[in-house]
C-alpha cells in the first residue's frame, strides 16, 4: 500500500540514513508489541513521516539500541526503541490499512476481493484496539472513506475532488503529531494528495483493464498524459507542503525531514507510473 514518501538516500549522511532505518525498524517493533506478528506486514514507508514529525516537534531523541529482527536474523541494526511518534504511526498504520481495506472490499469484483476478504478478521481486531486509541481519526478515516466511495461512485472528474479524501485522512493523521497546530495539518493535506496522485499513476493501467475509478483515465488522458498531469498536480502540492512544513520546527528529526520532503518526494514525483523495482532502486532500498 502506497510508500511514496520515503528519503533520497544518495543525499543523506551515514548516519542520517542509520537513523531513518532505525525508525523504520522501530515501527515494525511497535507494530509486533502492540498489534501481534501479523500486524508487521503492514508495514509502511509513508508512516514513518508522522512518527518523525510528533517525536521531532516534541523535541523528543530516539533511543536506538543494536537488535536482531526476524528480517536480520544474524546482523544486530540500530532499532528506535518505543516513543509516541512510534505508537502514533503504529495506530495510524492499522486504521489506514483497515479503511483500505474496506474500500477495496467496496470497489473490486469478487475474484480480486478474496484477499481482503481473508484478511478482514485479522484487521478488525487490530483496529478495534486502533479505534479505541485514536477514536477523532478512526472517525475521520470512516467519513472520509465513504464520501470516496460516493465520489468514485458517480465519476467525478475533478482531479482535486477526487484526491480530497485522502488529503483529509492524511490531514487528520498528520493533526495527530501536534493536536492544534495549523501548519502540520496542512502539510499532512498537501502530502494527502500527492500520495493520491502517485497511486492513481501506478494504478493507470491496472485501472483501465479493470474497470475500476481511476480520474485520469475517466477524462480521457492517456497513460503518458496522465503521468505528466500527475507530475504538474504533485509539483504543485509539494510546494504547499513545503510551505506549511518550513513553519515547523521538528528539532532533533530535522536533518531526515528535510531530507524527505525536499529530496525524497520530487524524486517520487520525478517516477510517477513507473514500477515499484524502479523506484526502491532509485531511493535505495532499506
Amino acid at each position: 500500500m502506497f510508500g511514496y514518501v520515503l528519503p533520497f538516500k544518495a543525499e543523506m549522511k551515514v548516519r542520517e540514513w542509520y537513523a531513518y532505518r532505525a525508525y523504520y525498524c522501530g515501527l515494525c517493533k511497535e507494530l509486533k508489541r502492540e498489534y501481534g506478528f501479523l500486524s508487521r506486514f503492514l508495514l509502511n514507508y509513508d508512516l514513518v513521516v508522522p512518527a518523525l514529525l510528533a517525536d521531532g516537534i516534541a523535541g523528543i531523541q530516539a533511543q536506538m539500541c543494536p537488535e536482531r529482527c526476524i528480517a536480520n536474523p544474524v546482523e544486530k541494526r540500530p532499532m528506535c526503541q518505543s516513543t509516541e511518534g512510534l505508537r502514533l504511526a503504529a495506530d495510524s498504520l492499522v486504521l489506514t490499512v483497515y479503511y483500505k481495506l474496506c474500500d477495496d472490499l467496496a470497489d473490486e469484483r469478487f475474484l480480486r476481493r478474496l484477499p481482503s476478504l481473508l484478511l478482514r478478521p485479522f484487521l478488525r481486531t487490530m483496529h478495534r484496539k486502533a479505534a479505541a486509541r485514536r477514536p477523532e481519526l478512526d472517525e475521520v478515516l470512516r467519513v472520509q472513506t465513504h464520501a470516496q466511495q460516493q465520489l468514485e461512485a458517480r465519476q467525478s472528474r475533478s482531479f482535486d475532488e477526487a484526491a480530497d479524501p485522502t488529503a483529509r485522512m492524511t490531514a487528520a493523521l498528520f493533526a495527530q503529531a501536534c493536536p492544534g497546530n495549523r501548519a502540520v495539518e496542512r502539510m499532512g493535506l498537501f502530502m494527502g494528495k500527492i500520495i493520491y496522485y502517485l497511486d492513481a499513476a501506478e494504478d493507470y493501467e491496472k485501472d483501465i483493464r479493470s474497470g475500476a475509478y481511476n480520474v485520469f483515465a475517466l477524462n480521457g488522458l492517456s497513460r503518458q498524459e496522465a503521468i505528466l498531469q500527475v507530475q504538474h498536480l504533485c509539483r504543485l502540492c509539494a510546494g504547499e507542503a513545503a510551505l506549511a512544513y518550513n513553519l515547523l520546527d521538528p528539532g532533533p528529526c530535522r536533518a531526515l525531514l528535510d531530507n524527505i520532503i525536499f529530496l525524497g518526494i520530487p524524486q517520487s514525483i520525478s517516477l510517477a507510473g513507473q514500477d515499484r523495482s524502479r523506484k526502491k532502486n532509485a531511493h535505495a532500498e532499506l
